[in-house]
C-alpha cells in the first residue's frame, strides 16, 4: 500500500486557492475569445467546475475544497474581467461562476475525517507527536499541528 502524505490541511488550503487563481484565469481569458456570451457563460461554467474539482483535489475536506474554489476563481475571473471584458454584472458573474469552481472543489475535496484517519493508520512510517498526538511524517522535526519539537 502506498503512503498517505501527511502536511498540514492549511497548506493544502492555500495550494487549493492559488491553483485555482491561476486555471480561472487562463479559463477566462480563453472565454474572451468565445463569440457569444450565452455561450461563454456555459463555457466558462464547465470549465470552472473542472477547475474547482482540480484545485480541490490538494485539500482534506470538502469545506476546504469548496472555500479554496471559490476564492480562487473569484479572484482569477475578477482579475480577467477588469482587464479583458467589462461587463456592467462583474461582481455579479464572478460570484456565480466561482460558485461553479467551489462545487467542484467540494465534490473532490471530499474526503471526510475518517478516511484520513484510516489512511494514516495503516500508513508506515508515520508517528505520533508527544505533545498534542497528532500524526506526523517519520522526517519531521517539528509537529505541524502544536509547533513542538519531535524527538526521535
Amino acid at each position: 500500500m502506498a503512503s498517505a502524505a501527511v502536511r498540514n490541511p492549511l497548506a493544502g488550503f492555500v495550494l487549493a486557492i492559488l491553483t485555482s487563481v491561476a486555471l480561472s484565469a487562463v479559463a477566462g481569458f480563453a472565454s474572451t475569445f468565445v463569440p457569444y456570451l450565452e455561450f461563454r457563460l456555459f463555457f466558462l461554467g464547465v470549465a470552472l467546475f473542472g477547475v474547482g474539482a482540480f484545485a480541490g483535489r490538494k485539500t482534506y475536506l470538502g469545506t476546504l475544497g469548496f472555500f479554496g474554489g471559490y476564492l480562487g476563481a473569484f479572484a482569477g475571473l475578477y482579475l480577467i474581467e477588469i482587464f479583458f471584458w467589462v461587463n456592467p454584472w462583474m461582481e455579479l458573474l464572478a460570484l456565480a461562476l466561482a460558485l461553479a469552481s467551489g462545487l467542484g472543489g467540494f465534490v473532490t475535496g471530499k474526503i471526510g475525517v475518517a478516511k484520513l484517519e484510516r489512511i494514516a493508520e495503516y500508513a508506515p512510517g508515520v508517528r505520533r507527536c508527544s505533545a498534542c498526538g497528532a500524526r506526523v511524517g517519520t522526517s519531521a522535526h517539528k509537529c505541524w499541528s502544536c509547533k513542538a519539537t519531535l524527538t526521535y
